[in-house]
């Protein structure tokens, strides 16, 4: 996404809005020059599946929201989506602007059969709209995923070829590794139709990658797994992000891998030469975003990525600050490219 503000610093590493309550998935929305909002910027997130942070429970609308006019100052919305967030758990929003819609604001999202092991159920990728980027988001009915047991975290991009392409991610129990993968389609201009099958980006294989070595999931029907005496070694790969191309002109994929309560890291897909898509954050090196304890900074992931008027790339992920157990908060972090094209985000204060 290119974003026509220059990003004021020191603004990386820190929380956009600091609050005990959960801000996870994080994505970004710069309004189109000549549009009229409210404000330029909007970050939508899913919110802790039964509690509000404060002491309080969920509220009846899902995927609160922050403004701000300048990327430094951000002041809460509230909840964007009409939803029951009381019953059911929403997950991974992303916003996108398209032109000459009635209601041009378009949201995919997934909810969940419900809450606790209920919202792990169910999940595919839906479609709403709104009028105004602060909503409310009213479901359209469309269902991008009827085919998908499970698909969450979707990301609309523009290919190198000018096509609109959404990524998301689905599980794989057919084989080993079991886990969460991710996937991508091209979809249609109003972002109501995919139009191919999907393509493999990228299944879990490294060590990192686990989620949890003994899950248990009595839900899922998985060949040769008797639940009552079972469990399965789970990986995830999830919140890809596409659309990137690094210096040399390659594709360039991001994703999150792990456990987002435990180790969490974003990881990269880069072209090679052939054309294939490499995964190039192997053997616990290469990460794009990994977690700094040393600066109070866990769990980073499920990022979302836009390019400045000066030039300069940045992602808004979540992040644990303080604590491996604080709640996840919404983040500003620069992003750059190595000599190879690789990329990394800096360290504080580089």
């Amino acid at each position: 996404m290119q974003s026509s503000l220059r990003v004021p610093g020191p603004v990386s590493y820190r929380p956009l809005y600091p609050e005990a309550a959960d801000q996870g998935d994080p994505y970004l929305l710069a309004i189109p020059e000549g549009v009229a909002a409210a404000h330029r910027y909007y970050v939508y997130v899913t919110r802790d599946e039964t509690s509000d942070g404060r002491g309080g429970t969920a509220s009846a609308g899902a995927f609160p929201a922050f403004a701000s006019d300048d990327l430094e100052t951000w002041r809460p919305i509230g909840p964007t989506l009409a939803g029951d967030a009381t019953k059911y758990a929403f997950w991974a929003p992303c916003v996108r602007y398209v032109a000459g819609l009635e209601r041009p604001y378009v949201m995919l999202y997934s909810h969940g059969a419900g809450l606790g092991e209920q919202a792990h159920i169910g999940h595919q990728i839906r479609r709403a709209d709104a009028e105004q980027p602060e909503g409310p988001f009213i479901d359209t009915g469309h269902v991008l995923t009827p085919d998908a047991d499970f698909a969450i975290d979707a990301d609309v991009y523009a290919g190198p070829d000018g096509v609109m392409r959404m990524a998301y991610a689905i599980d794989f129990i057919q084989d080993e590794p079991y886990g969460t993968g991710i996937v991508e389609v091209a979809i249609n201009d109003d972002l109501t139709r995919v139009l191919s099958s999907p393509a493999l980006l990228a299944r879990p294989t490294e060590q990192w990658q686990l989620f949890d070595a003994t899950r248990r999931l009595p839900w899922m029907h998985i060949p040769g797994v008797d639940w009552a005496t079972d469990t399965v070694r789970w990986s995830t790969v999830e919140g890809p992000v596409g659309g990137l191309t690094n210096p040399q002109g390659r594709r360039v994929y991001l994703y999150s891998g792990g456990c987002y309560y435990g180790f969490y890291a974003v990881g990269a897909l880069v072209e090679n030469a052939a054309g294939a898509l490499e995964n190039v954050t192997r053997d616990g090196r290469g990460f794009v975003l990994g977690q700094l304890p040393e600066h109070g900074f866990y769990a980073p992931g499920h990022c979302d990525w836009f390019k400045a008027a000066d030039g300069r790339e940045w992602l808004v992920t979540h992040a644990r600050f303080g604590s491996p157990t604080a709640p996840r908060n919404a983040a500003l972090v620069e992003l750059r490219w190595d000599a190879d094209g690789l990329p990394y985000c800096p360290r504080p204060g580089e």
